[in-house]
């Protein structure tokens, strides 16, 4: 992008993009001197102040105490793998100043990306975690030399934390090859805390990730945790805040919104953003153009029939935009002091421009009325990975919360080549299994989701069948 563009996008389009798409549901005000502590009251929604007549780019208003680190974090930090290190350079700016980030984001991609745009900065004034998949049999010299990687890629004389990635097993929690190398990191002086993620389940047997956290907690050994929890699936997420508080944890969320209510067009001829990449992935994965574009055409019919129940709620509450369905359900985790950031995927200017905004606002009584709304009309389409519900539902071994999981991947993440690898390793047993079977999972799910037509429709998505 040339460097003009660049500036506009961060002057005037994209906080115009922001007023245009997210103003039914986010009142603007004048941007105080600077960022909200902790022990600062909430902001009073009746006192709000309409906007100057040139709106600055919105910045963080609002730092939280993370946990016994005793670093003050933004209440919105950046995960995901932005577009270019200039994106996180704005960020920053904009006051940002806690970043998430792993090995496996981008094969390294996006510590490569902090790592670059944090050469300069007051290591003192961010916050830089990232994270590894560990097996039981990982050394502690194994996870020595990864996290050299790591910090290579990141280039800093210092991670502020090393999580335990994704962990789907309670017993992990306690894996010695990960402390004592934690330990050995933090004599050295390259690592300060250690944490761990959980999302639930993973592979065809697993805890939940209350299960999992609340026994991190219970260690004592881990400083900071980074959880699943939204409007839809709060239930664990609070049951993990409430250990994570006995025993001052910093706290970070993930997944603050459910899936997407919209799919956009595609056109093969001219394939434009994800489209354009998963071609270019699939290709590169051996499939011709014909396999990847019917491949897609498939994806989008599945999406749009998956979707079709929404289109009720969009026209009531008039979105244009789906990022404003984002937008309040990062507030409604906001509106929780125990948790101390929330993790967006902020890729591009827009992106940080957007969800920065919502640093140190209030849930108001319409935003209130509009998740509940979406709750009692769309809930039952959301599928809660995290718990473990369903476990055992299915006579066949089929482990349904993975797969919907990497389905999410597919969708609503653009990790298609991922979510695909990570579901033929299931080896057969997977949604295939589904399609001519009695559905004696149907009533296994609590929150109505349709467990059978989910796994059915995972599988299309996952395979070439």
């Amino acid at each position: 992008m040339a460097e003009e563009t660049r500036g506009a996008e961060r002057g005037g389009f994209s906080r115009r993009a922001f007023l245009a798409a997210g103003g039914a549901f986010v009142a603007g005000s004048a941007l105080p001197a600077r960022a909200a502590r902790s022990e600062d009251p909430p902001p009073d929604p009746k006192k709000a102040e309409a906007p100057p007549p040139s709106v600055p780019a919105p910045a963080i208003r609002r730092l939280r105490k993370l946990g016994r680190t005793g670093f003050e974090a933004s209440d919105v930090s950046l995960g995901g793998i932005p577009n270019d290190a200039a994106v996180v350079k704005y960020a920053i700016e904009r006051g940002i100043n806690y970043f998430d980030t792993a090995e496996g984001y981008g094969n390294g991609d996006a510590e490569r990306k902090i790592g670059e745009a944090i050469q300069g900065i007051d290591r003192k004034k961010i916050f830089v975690t990232t994270k590894l998949l560990v097996a039981d049999e990982e050394t502690e010299q194994s996870i020595l030399d990864r996290f050299a990687k790591c910090q290579e890629r990141l280039r800093t004389p210092h991670a502020d934390a090393l999580f335990l990635h994704a962990v789907s097993n309670a017993a992990l929690v306690k894996h010695e090859g990960f402390h004592s190398a934690v330990r050995k990191l933090r004599a050295d002086g390259r690592l300060r805390f250690a944490g761990i993620s959980s999302h639930g389940p993973r592979g065809r047997e697993g805890d939940s990730m209350e299960k999992v956290l609340c026994a991190a907690a219970e260690d004592g050994r881990f400083d900071l945790m980074l959880l699943v929890y939204n409007f839809l699936q709060k239930e664990e997420g609070e049951k993990v805040l409430a250990a994570c508080k006995a025993k001052s944890v910093g706290t970070t969320a993930m997944k603050s919104s459910p899936a997407p209510l919209k799919v956009d067009p595609f056109d093969p001829e001219n394939p434009t953003g994800d489209y354009a990449d998963a071609l270019k992935n699939m290709k590169e994965r051996g499939l011709s153009q014909e396999e990847a574009i019917a491949r897609i055409r498939r994806w989008v019919k599945e999406t749009e029939d998956s979707i079709e129940k929404s289109r009720p709620f969009v026209q009531r509450h008039g979105i244009a935009d789906e990022q404003q369905l984002r937008l309040v359900a990062l507030k409604w985790v906001l509106a929780n002091p125990d948790m101390h950031t929330v993790c967006m995927g902020l890729e591009d200017f827009d992106s940080v421009d957007r969800f920065v905004s919502a640093s140190g606002t209030s849930l108001d009584r319409a935003e209130a009325g509009f998740l509940e709304d979406y709750r009692l009309s769309l809930g039952n389409m959301y599928c809660r990975h995290a718990c473990t519900a369903c476990s055992g539902a299915c006579p066949h071994g089929v482990p349904v919360s993975t797969i919907l999981r990497y389905a999410s991947y597919f969708q609503h993440q653009g990790r298609e080549r991922l979510a695909m690898r990570k579901y033929a390793r299931l080896g057969g047993r997977d949604g295939s299994l589904c399609l001519t079977c009695a559905g004696s999972c149907r009533a296994a799910c609590p929150h109505g989701f349709p467990i059978q037509a989910g796994l059915v429709r995972a599988h299309s998505l996952l395979s070439l069948a």
